[in-house]
């Protein structure tokens, strides 16, 4: 097979399966996508991932990958943008689900069209070529998931610290931010020596981390119901679309200070409040790194997805119906931790288990961000788009060192000026914008590959409607909710084409072994994963 013609490598999500990376590497895309299909033939001799993912387990694997923490973060930003406006706020959750289904299906037939690819990274390769994929790599890694594990430290300090005011008053909700941020830091440092020293144990954390999100969910969706049952003056209240008070809830004069309108609620507000709750419908597309394995995609994708976020948005209506049989919409949009105020409006109790919850759910959130960040060095070094450095592993621990640290380093750099809104709304900018681009490419390939096998196809209208929508999701915030962290997106993308170019040129050379690299390879005693280290 070495001489065969190297046009496009595949991406896979561990650095596990380098060994069967490298031979696969070496099939070119047409043989790949020509010999692709349900069932292979006995006479195939290749090596291939073998069909065992069935309609419900890619529904396990889709539900627990968008529900994180997106639920505990995203409700207030919603309501906020609904001007505290409950019924419209649960209608912005039904749209965000209706968009990521129409983005998701557009994904199905990029998947099974490049089965390999396994990434936005990757398709965008295939449609726009290296420069496009070259700026998506540099932007995900210096912007886009430090961003995101910023998200996650915030939350995770917010909702600690929410509770260790509910139960001593130490502190003011307003003194509150750098103690979340100091708070987040450390369980975030504890999680990155956990990961770099053993891989293992961070697995298993992980599952930890699932029991915990479930236990918080599930006692949220149970508690709200009991509160119904026993006094829904609250819930009624909420979802009238009038100022009034039931039940001392909450009275008129606060309603009236708080200075929101519950009937003005424009459609720009409302967009925003759907790109705000993308955030948590992220991850419908991760399937997608397990095309290989799902059993007649062309049937199981569709079904897969459209199950997935159907369960996942009525999961979100049953804990924001929660969340509002025992909040008033200004407590909710008061609260930096809702969840810790809904469990501490019913009993103390509760207060500590749903915190519990809560906060493994936030760090299995950015312990998955830790266990996978090795994954787009390690393709960016093979592409040649990255210095080798950065996709290297410790030789004992054999974890990716490098990533983890300057991952690590840059999270601490956005906790410095900015707030968990601002970071949020870049991470979804950004996101989306290249969903875009790449559900564009859906239309552009059939123009450019009309013979490329299509094991599923999208329907036209499906693939205009998701371009537009998730088009417009994109440019909303530009012009409703600027940001100067949009303007140093653009910079640095920017920055990063040039880099490309200059490297295109041979002016600077980001491969290769150099004095740098070799320095960093002695203090950290990392090595590239392709380099075999006699065990000692």
């Amino acid at each position: 097979m070495s001489n065969r013609n190297v046009r496009y490598r595949p991406v896979h999500n561990a650095s596990d399966e380098d060994e069967n990376a490298n031979e696969l590497s070496e099939i070119s895309i047409e043989e790949r996508l020509l010999n692709s299909s349900d069932t292979e033939s006995d006479t195939d001799t290749r090596v291939s991932l073998k069909r065992n993912i069935g309609i419900f387990a890619g529904v396990n694997i889709v539900v627990g990958s968008m529900i994180g923490s997106g639920i505990f973060i995203v409700p207030t930003g919603v309501l906020k943008h609904c001007n505290g406006n409950v019924p419209v706020s649960m209608g912005v959750w039904v749209a965000g689900g209706f968009v990521a289904v129409l983005m998701a299906l557009c994904f199905c037939e990029l998947g099974t069209m490049l089965p390999h690819s396994g990434g936005t990274a990757a398709y965008l390769k295939a449609i726009f070529g290296d420069s496009v994929c070259f700026v998506f790599m540099w932007m995900f890694l210096f912007t886009t998931q430090p961003q995101s594990m910023a998200v996650q430290i915030i939350a995770l300090g917010d909702y600690i610290s929410r509770a260790i005011q509910s139960f001593s008053g130490l502190c003011s909700l307003d003194s509150s931010k750098l103690l979340s941020k100091l708070i987040g830091s450390v369980f975030c440092v504890a999680i990155l020596v956990c990961n770099m020293k053993n891989v293992k144990l961070a697995t298993k954390l992980q599952v930890v981390c699932t029991v915990g999100k479930v236990v918080a969910l599930v006692i949220i969706c149970v508690a709200g119901l009991v509160m119904i049952i026993l006094d829904n003056s609250v819930i009624m209240a909420n979802f009238a679309l009038v100022n009034a008070t039931v039940s001392d809830a909450v009275d008129s004069t606060s309603v009236k200070s708080s200075g929101i309108d519950l009937q003005a609620v424009g459609f720009t507000d409302f967009s925003l409040g759907v790109f705000q709750a993308l955030w948590a419908y992220d991850g419908f597309d991760n399937i997608l790194f397990v095309t290989e394995e799902v059993k007649k995609p062309k049937k199981s994708l569709p079904a897969i997805i459209i199950l997935s976020v159907l369960f996942v948005m009525v999961l979100y209506l049953l804990v924001n119906v929660s969340y509002f049989s025992v909040l008033t919409e200004q407590e909710m949009i008061a609260s930096n931790a809702v969840a810790v105020s809904f469990a501490a409006k019913i009993h103390p109790v509760l207060t500590y288990v749903v915190t519990a919850g809560v906060c493994l759910s936030l760090i299995g959130s950015f312990n998955v961000s830790y266990l996978t960040a090795g994954r787009m060095p390690y393709v960016a070094a093979r592409y040649g788009f990255m210095p080798e450095f950065l996709s290297m592993v410790h030789v004992r621990y054999f974890s990716p060192w490098p990533a983890l640290l300057f991952i690590t380093f840059l999270s601490a750099v956005m906790l410095i000026p900015s707030s968990i809104e601002m970071l949020l709304s870049a991470v979804v900018f950004f996101m989306w914008t290249c969903r875009t681009l790449s559900a564009m490419g859906v239309l552009i390939m059939r123009k450019t590959d009309p013979n490329l096998k299509r094991p599923y196809k999208v329907y036209l209208v499906t693939a205009v409607l998701a371009i537009l929508l998730s088009g417009y999701m994109s440019i909303i915030p530009l012009i409703f909710q600027p940001q100067i962290l949009y303007l140093i997106a653009f910079a640095m993308a920017v920055a990063f084409y040039i880099l490309y170019r200059l490297q295109l040129s041979k002016i600077i050379k980001l491969t290769g072994v150099g004095k740098f690299t070799k320095t960093c390879q002695k203090l950290l005693l990392v090595v590239s994963p392709q380099t075999e280290c006699s065990s000692t």
